[in-house]
């Protein structure tokens, strides 16, 4: 990626930041009035919704959608960011539940939906009490962002078929992601590393997810029409998810708090099944990987047992394998490109995109 390219990407993004935080404030108040007529309970959580929103999230999807509606030929840009609106609500949603089934309290460097109204029910409540009123109203948020992505589509200025095609993806898109999380939270129960279970949930829970979907999104949004290109997109995004999911795994065990927007070893605690500790457990002698497997899936996890693991991941080689296997899968990705058959100014954008995901610091 040269300087260019790069710069290219950021103001892009930049753009469809701005963009996207303009729609999401105004349909949020819009929501905020509604609520109005009901209940100042009810405002209150509209609120919070809408500041938890704002406050983070890169809008790489709705970049990403961009990109695979430039690449089908679409013009209307403004409809596009219309319709990307509905990609970024949609993916709070997920990742409001995902937090709930991850026992998190905090999201983008600060308290997340649960943690909020945790904070302000254990003024009153008991720990436990406090927490499940805390996650029932997370539990609520997700599902309001969940009918708002569909909202957002029926009030697009297009026709219903287009409509309808858009909404038939979410429909597609929820129920792999959906298979992806019940794996997730199944192979972190049984304590098993099986890297094909772990492939599997890194490809519906990141690959169609994060990179295929928004790719394919933008194709159907202007117009769909062509397979050719929406088949190239899939493969494309099957490797750059692979790519990033090692890279997320690395950031997620290496990163500060600041860089992820999570606390300190939240993988860990969670006993994430992840490419890295399949390598880890390959290559690690019986010593060294007991150091880790007795900590993972530790719920007081301390800034020792981290600098352990992290000790232990690098001196086994663990982590240099999984960077070296991200920095393939993304030269696989790139070569798929190079036979797809889109604009050159595109085409190196999705080629910076790519880059950023497998070097990206956050």
């Amino acid at each position: 990626m040269t300087k260019n390219e790069a710069t290219k990407l950021l103001d892009l993004n930049k753009y469809t930041k701005a963009q996207i935080d303009s729609r999401i404030i105004e349909f949020y108040d819009a929501k905020i009035v509604q609520a109005k007529a009901i209940d100042p309970l009810y405002v209150k959580l509209l609120e919070d919704m809408k500041k938890f929103i704002l406050r983070g999230g890169k809008r790489l999807r709705p970049t990403l959608m961009l990109l695979g509606y430039r690449a089908s030929g679409g013009q209307d840009i403004d409809f596009a960011l219309d319709a990307a609106l509905s990609l970024e609500i949609f993916h709070n949603f997920v990742l409001i539940h995902d937090d709930v089934m991850d026992g998190d309290l905090t999201r983008y460097g600060g308290a997340n939906i649960t943690g909020i109204y945790n904070g302000r029910f254990k003024r009153s409540l008991e720990d436990s009490a406090a927490r499940h009123s805390a996650e029932s109203v997370a539990i609520l948020a997700g599902e309001l962002n969940e009918f708002f992505t569909f909202e957002v589509l029926t009030a697009l200025d297009t026709n219903n078929k287009l409509i309808l095609a858009m909404m038939s993806h979410y429909q597609r898109v929820l129920f792999e992601t959906g298979a992806g999380q019940m794996l997730d939270v199944m192979s972190s129960l049984r304590g098993e590393i099986n890297l094909s279970k772990i492939e599997k949930v890194n490809y519906y829970k990141t690959a169609q997810y994060t990179i295929t979907s928004p790719l394919h999104f933008g194709v159907i949004a202007a117009g769909g029409k062509d397979k050719k290109l929406l088949k190239d997109f899939s493969a494309f995004g099957a490797e750059l998810g692979k790519a990033f999911q090692l890279a997320d795994d690395l950031l997620g065990v290496f990163g500060s708090s600041r860089q992820t927007g999570k606390p300190v070893g939240s993988d860990i605690r969670e006993g994430k099944q992840t490419v890295l500790m399949y390598h880890a457990k390959k290559l690690a002698t019986p010593l060294q990987w007991k150091a880790i497997e007795s900590r993972l899936g530790k719920q007081n996890i301390t800034a020792e047992d981290v600098k352990t693991v992290r000790a232990v991941l690098k001196a086994s080689g663990a982590q240099a394998k999984v960077a070296v296997t991200a920095e393939d899968h993304l030269a696989k990705a790139f070569s798929i490109l190079d036979t797809t058959k889109i604009d050159t100014e595109t085409k190196a954008l999705l080629k910076s995109f790519a880059s950023y995901c497998v070097a990206r610091k956050k």
